[in-house]
């Protein structure tokens, strides 16, 4: 691609843009690109202000990122499911659900119940809440009709104790023994997935967002090693590395790839609605929930998170900055993990931007792609103009330290000698 001596690659961009003076995280910065076959093709770390590094068992809390677990939660419902759980069910229509409905609308005469689809693309109306219970939102006026406005908020969360009270009451549910919104996510999608214990529901977010059960929408923790295997997971439509489908193709494709909101619109040109002060009285202080809610862009929204470019890329960051991205165009999937709450050097938005950039970087020169089993691995070593099988010798990560002795190393990305990966065909 043309990146010769003494010219910044995209890779060495995006480590010096993370290792500035402004990222001020305790615990390190860990990111991962990985292959459709879970292959490892680049990592990094940044070292905290602290001396501490992160590497991929480092646990963080999702926050806001924990949607996309529970996005899959609720998708290997409808998988395993589909008289039960579809889209357009209302969530009222549930057994111990029949008082979730009838929802007084802003500026509407009509009251309005909420579906599977509302709940999981923010087409709701619910307003964002922090301690709030089932109850408590059963109560709530929404802000607008569902389904024709966008307003980031706590539809997430909701599923979970839906799909949790749906599963505890069937017969794999009490064979298993399920009773928490925990055990569900276990007993659907963790332990299919092969994750680590670092992969779970955080008791301290309890005082955040009350003891109604575990929240879907912000309250996981996870690690790298665990976040990749979600990212491998959406890469392949669907399926494990192993073979194993947790969604069948067709339904990821209707799902999960395309923007699923009113009209096939941006987030950003469904959000000009206003609610009356007296909804904001659950912790709105500073405005702060409607800011929230009101948190849109160029991208849209699907079952599993966020479309951005015509839905070649898919993903989410969460209020910590940890970050899943993946690259359906480049065949490539990407985590970023650190509690970075402020993210001053702006990780997040830079991602968005030149994450297609930092993929074709890493792809191995001369050969577009490969059908699956064609090669016995789909990492290789980039020698200038060269293509070799990968060896220890062949650089596959790069740390930012403090470059200070031992412990604290500074890499630099080089530009004609480093991992590489070939895509697989479509």
């Amino acid at each position: 691609f043309g990146w010769g001596e003494g010219e910044t690659n995209p890779l060495q961009k995006f480590n010096e843009h993370l290792d500035s003076s402004v990222f001020q995280a305790g615990a390190g910065l860990y990111y991962e690109f990985a292959t459709q076959g879970s292959q490892t093709v680049w990592t990094g770390a940044v070292e905290a202000r602290s001396g501490n590094w992160a590497d991929a068992t480092t646990p963080f809390p999702l926050a806001s990122a924990s949607k996309l677990f529970t996005a899959l939660a609720v998708m290997r419902t409808m998988e395993l499911k589909p008289k039960d759980w579809y889209p357009e069910r209302y969530i009222n229509t549930f057994p111990g659900w029949e008082d979730f409905s009838n929802f007084e609308v802003e500026l509407e005469v009509n009251r309005s119940n909420l579906t599977v689809h509302h709940l999981l693309t923010h087409t709701s109306g619910l307003p964002f809440a922090m301690r709030s219970s089932k109850e408590d939102i059963s109560k709530v006026k929404l802000f607008y009709k569902p389904g024709t406005q966008y307003g980031y908020t706590l539809g997430h969360r909701v599923l979970g104790w839906a799909i949790r009270d749906y599963w505890v009451d069937t017969p794999e549910g009490k064979k298993a023994g399920l009773k928490t919104v925990h055990d569900t996510y276990k007993f659907l999608i963790f332990d299919k997935m092969g994750l680590s214990d670092a992969t779970g529901f955080s008791d301290s977010m309890k005082v955040a967002f009350g003891f109604e059960g575990d929240a879907g929408d912000a309250a996981i923790d996870s690690c790298g090693a665990d976040l990749i295997k979600l990212a491998v997971l959406a890469l392949r439509r669907g399926r494990l590395p192993n073979g194993d489908v947790l969604i069948s193709e067709k339904n990821w494709n209707a799902w999960a790839v395309p923007n699923l909101l009113p009209g096939g619109k941006l987030s950003k040109q469904l959000v000009n609605w206003e609610g009356a002060d007296a909804s904001w009285h659950n912790w709105n202080y500073g405005g702060l929930k409607e800011q929230i809610m009101q948190q849109s862009g160029d991208f849209g929204w699907n079952y599993f998170g966020a479309t951005y470019y015509d839905s070649k890329e898919i993903g989410w960051c969460g209020f910590f900055s940890s970050c899943l991205r993946v690259t359906y165009q480049h065949d490539l999937a990407f985590v970023m993990m650190q509690r970075d709450v402020a993210d001053l050097k702006k990780s997040k938005p830079y991602l968005v931007e030149h994450f297609s950039e930092m993929a074709a970087f890493l792809k191995c020169d001369g050969t577009p792609c490969a059908k699956p089993g064609h090669f016995s691995s789909s990492v290789f070593c980039q020698m200038k103009s060269e293509v070799v099988p990968w060896s220890p010798d062949c650089p596959r990560n790069a740390t930012r330290g403090k470059g200070w002795g031992l412990g604290h190393e500074d890499y630099t990305v080089e530009s004609e000698h480093h991992s590489c990966y070939v895509p697989t065909c479509a």
